[in-house]
C-alpha cells in the first residue's frame, strides 16, 4: 500500500527498584528516495538484570541493524524482507548462546521485533507483551485484537531457532497498534489506553499515558511503542506550460528584422541598398544567436584587435581640422563601455566570492551541527545505559562522545558554549558512573596510641551487637559493644603469636595466629579456648575463613589454598582446594571470602572466583580510578554484596555478586585501609584504618 505511511510514538518510564529487570524500546528507521523506508522496532522486557541478558539485547539490536544495512538497496516484498531478518536474528542468537557460559532462562524473557514497510506490518517474538491492535471499521468504530497472541510459540525452546514463527499483514490507514511491557495489562483500564488511542492522535495518546504514569508514581519500569498508519496526501499535479522553441523565436525575430530593412532601407539609403541587395535566389545567411555574455566579450575583443584603415590626405586634413585625435579607437563612448565592463567584472567577482564564501561557511556550519548532534546522541544513549546499569556500555559511549567533541572547532563563542555544555553533561555522567559517596557519621570504636607501629590492629569480626578486633601490641582480643561502645579485653595465652585473621563460627569467633594456632572466643561470655594447630611452621597465613563446618586457609606467599574438616578438638588435616598448576594464580593473595563460591583477593587489585576447586570466568566492572590494590575482602552466603578495601585510593568499593559496581565509599578518615568485615544486610561495616577500628555507615 504505497499511498500510506507510518508514525511512531514511544513511552518510556522508569521508576522501578534498581537491578530488578531490563525494560527497553529500540527503533531503527531508514528513508528511501524521499519516501519512508523500512522501520524496525524492538520491545524488550526481561525479569532479570544479569549481564547475559544485556548482552542478549545487544546481540538482537546489532542483528537488526546489520540486516537493515545489508538489505537497504534490495528490492523485496515486506514478507520476504522480514523472513531474512528473522533468519539473521536466529543465527545471531544461536551463535551467542553457543559461546555464552551463563544459561539464558527464556521464561524470564519477553521480546518482540516488528517491521513496518509499504503498508505491511510483520511481527515475531518470544514471550508475552501487552498488545492491542485496533482496527478501524468503515463506520468509524474500532475492533481490538491480540495480535501477538497469534504467534505460534513452541513450548520447548530451540536455541538455533528462538524466533520460531512470524506473521505479516496489511495495516490500513486509521489502524493503531499498542505494544508494551506486560505491566501495562494491570493498568490498561486506569490509563484508559483503548479510549485514548481511539479518541486522540497516537502521539498525543502516548504523551497522556506517560503523564498518567508520572502522576500516579507507579513503582515499576514501563516501555511501549504506538504505531499508527495514515493516508498519504497526494499533491495536485500542475500542467507545465508548453515549451517554447528558442530557435523558432529567433527565426521569427530575424524575419521581422529583414522585413523591416526591406521596407525602410530604400528610403533611407537607396544606393547602398541596391549594392547590398542579394539575389532573389540566394539563401539568407543567418548567424547563430549569441548569449549576452558572449556578445559582450566579442565586442571587447574586436575593439582591442581593431586596426585603423588608411586615410586619404583630404580625410586626414579634415580630421585634423576637427581635432578628432587622428582617428583613435578610444572614443569617450568606448572608454565608458570599458570602464563599465571593468566595474561589472569587479563587482561580479566580489559578489561571486561572497556567495562562495557564504556557501562554504553554511556547509561548514551544517557539518559542525551534524557532528555535535552525534555527540549529543551518544550522551543521551550513555544516560539511558547508566539507568539500566550498563556501566561498560555507558563508559564507551561517554568516551566516544568526548572524542567527537575534541575534534569540533570552538573558535566561535557560540560553538564553545554549546560544546562546553555537552562536556559538562558528560562530566556529570562520569561522576554518576563513578558512584562515589563520601561517608559521614563514622564512629571510632577502638584505637591504639599514635606511637604504636601501624598494622598492630588486625582481624576485624562483626556480630549483630558487637565488634571484635585483635590488639597485637597488648596481646589481646578486644570486644566493643556497637550500641554503647563499651570495651572488654580478652587476653591471649603466652604461646599465641601474632593474630592474622578471624572468622565467625556458630557460637564463637575463631582466630588464627601466624604459626597456625587456633583460638576460639565465645561471643556471649568472651571465654577464650585454645584449639589445635592446623598448619606447619613453614606455612604463612594470609587469611582464614570458616564456612560450612570447614576451615579454609590462604597462603598467598606459596599460592596454596587448603581446606580442613571440623573435628571435636578443632580441625583435622588439610587438603589442597585448588590443585595442579592452577595454584600459581593464588600467589600474591591477601584476602579470602566464601559464600557458595570462594573469592581470593590479590594485592594487585585482581579478584579470582572458584567453585568446587575450579576457577570461573569472573571479573569486576571498571572503576574510576581503576582498582589497582586490595588489602581486605568480605562477603557472606546470604549477602548480595562484595566489600573490598583499596588502600592506594583510600576507598571501600562495593560490588554485586556479578561484579557490577554499586558504590565507592571514601572518607578523610581512611588513611591506611587494612581490613574489612560486615554482617548480613547490615547498614554498617567495620574497617581498620591504620590502628583505628571504624564503624562506617553504608549509603
Amino acid at each position: 500500500m504505497s499511498d500510506s505511511f507510518f508514525r511512531f510514538a514511544d513511552i518510556e518510564y522508569g521508576h522501578g527498584p534498581a537491578n530488578e529487570k531490563i525494560v527497553g524500546i529500540f527503533r531503527f528507521e531508514q528513508a528511501r528516495h524521499l519516501r519512508q523506508g523500512p522501520a524496525q522496532i524492538v520491545v524488550a522486557e526481561i525479569f532479570s538484570a544479569l549481564y547475559v541478558y544485556e548482552q542478549l539485547i545487544d546481540v538482537i539490536n546489532a542483528a537488526v541493524e546489520q540486516s537493515r544495512t545489508l538489505m537497504a538497496d534490495m528490492t523485496l516484498d515486506p514478507f520476504a524482507r522480514f523472513e531474512k531478518l528473522v533468519q539473521r536474528l536466529n543465527e545471531a542468537v544461536a551463535a551467542f548462546l553457543e559461546k555464552e557460559p551463563t544459561p539464558v532462562h527464556w521464561d524470564k524473557v519477553n521480546i518482540f521485533i516488528l517491521e513496518c514497510y509499504q503498508g505491511q506490518l510483520c511481527v515475531t517474538g518470544r514471550g508475552k507483551l501487552m498488545n492491542m491492535f485496533m482496527q478501524k471499521t468503515e463506520d468509524g468504530s474500532w475492533r481490538a485484537f491480540d495480535l501477538c497472541g497469534s504467534l505460534e510459540q513452541p513450548t520447548e525452546i530451540d536455541n538455533k531457532k528462538v524466533f520460531a514463527s512470524l506473521i505479516c499483514g496489511d495495516m490500513k490507514p486509521g489502524d493503531v497498534l499498542f505494544l508494551g511491557s506486560s505491566n501495562f495489562n494491570r493498568l490498561r483500564h486506569d490509563l484508559r489506553i483503548k479510549e485514548r488511542l481511539s479518541e486522540l492522535p497516537p502521539v498525543a495518546a502516548a504523551v497522556e499515558i506517560k503523564r498518567d504514569l508520572e502522576r500516579q508514581g507507579v513503582p515499576d519500569d514501563f516501555a511501549a511503542a504506538v504505531i499508527s498508519c495514515h493516508q498519504e496526501d497526494k499533491p495536485v499535479e500542475d500542467k507545465a506550460p508548453p515549451k517554447q522553441d528558442g530557435a523558432g523565436s529567433l527565426k521569427n525575430l530575424q524575419d521581422n528584422i529583414e522585413k523591416t530593412n526591406n521596407t525602410l532601407a530604400p528610403v533611407v539609403n537607396p544606393i547602398k541598398f541596391l549594392k547590398n541587395q542579394p539575389s532573389t535566389n540566394a539563401t539568407p545567411n543567418i548567424p547563430p544567436p549569441l548569449s549576452p555574455f558572449k556578445r559582450f566579450i566579442s565586442s571587447i575583443t574586436g575593439l582591442a584587435k581593431r586596426r585603423r584603415s588608411p586615410a586619404t590626405p583630404a580625410a586626414e586634413t579634415a580630421l585634423r581640422g576637427l581635432h578628432a585625435g587622428s582617428g583613435t579607437v578610444f572614443t569617450p563612448k568606448r572608454k565608458l563601455m570599458i570602464v563599465t565592463a571593468a566595474v561589472i567584472l569587479v563587482v561580479g567577482g566580489i559578489v561571486y566570492a561572497s556567495w562562495s564564501h557564504n556557501r562554504t561557511i553554511a556547509a561548514q556550519q551544517a557539518a559542525w551541527e551534524k557532528t555535535l548532534s552525534q555527540a549529543v546522541d551518544l550522551r543521551n544513549q550513555a544516560e539511558a545505559s547508566l539507568v539500566y546499569a550498563r556501566d561498560s556500555q555507558t563508559r564507551a559511549q561517554i568516551e566516544q562522545s568526548e572524542h567527537i567533541l575534541a575534534d569540533l572547532d570552538t573558535s566561535l563563542p557560540d560553538h564553545k558554549t554549546r560544546v562546553d555544555r555537552v562536556r559538562g553533561e558528560l562530566s556529570q555522567l562520569r561522576e554518576r558512573l563513578r558512584k562515589n559517596v563520601v561517608a559521614s557519621n563514622i564512629v571510632e570504636l577502638y584505637s591504639l596510641d599514635i606511637t604504636v607501629a601501624d598494622g598492630s590492629l588486625t582481624a576485624p569480626v562483626m556480630t549483630d551487637t558487637a565488634a571484635f578486633v585483635a590488639d597485637n601490641t597488648a596481646r589481646r582480643i578486644v570486644r566493643v559493644d556497637v550500641a554503647t561502645h563499651a570495651t572488654k579485653n580478652i587476653a591471649l595465652p603466652a604461646k599465641a603469636g601474632r593474630i592474622v585473621a578471624g572468622s565467625f563460627g556458630d557460637k564463637s569467633i575463631v582466630y588464627i595466629d601466624n604459626k597456625g594456632q587456633l583460638f576460639a572466643v565465645g561471643t556471649a561470655d568472651g571465654a577464650l579456648t585454645s584449639l589445635n594447630k592446623i598448619s606447619s611452621a613453614s606455612t604463612t597465613v594470609s587469611d582464614f575463613v570458616l564456612y560450612n563446618k570447614k576451615a579454609y586457609l590462604l597462603d598467598g606467599q606459596s599460592g596454596n589454598l587448603s581446606r580442613f574438616k571440623k573435628t571435636d578438638t578443632g580441625f583435622g588435616s588439610g587438603a589442597s582446594y585448588v590443585s595442579g598448576s592452577a595454584a600459581s594464580a593464588l600467589v600474591g593473595g591477601v584476602g579470602l571470602a566464601i559464600d557458595s563460591n570462594v573469592y581470593v583477593a590479590k594485592a594487585d587489585g585482581t579478584l579470582l572466583r572458584y567453585l568446587s576447586g575450579s576457577q570461573e570466568a569472573f571479573s569486576l566492572s571498571a572503576t574510576d580510578p581503576p582498582l589497582r590494590s586490595i588489602s581486605g575482602i568480605w562477603t557472606d552466603v546470604d549477602d548480595t554484596r562484595i566489600f573490598i578495601t583499596d588502600p592506594s585510593e583510600k576507598r571501600v568499593v562495593l560490588y554485586d555478586k556479578n561484579g557490577l559496581l554499586l558504590w565507592q565509599i571514601s572518607s578523610p578518615e581512611f588513611t591506611s585501609l587494612r581490613d574489612i568485615a560486615g554482617r548480613v544486610s547490615a547498614k554498617q561495616i567495620l574497617v581498620i584504618s591504620g590502628n583505628r577500628l571504624l564503624l562506617v555507615p553504608l549509603p
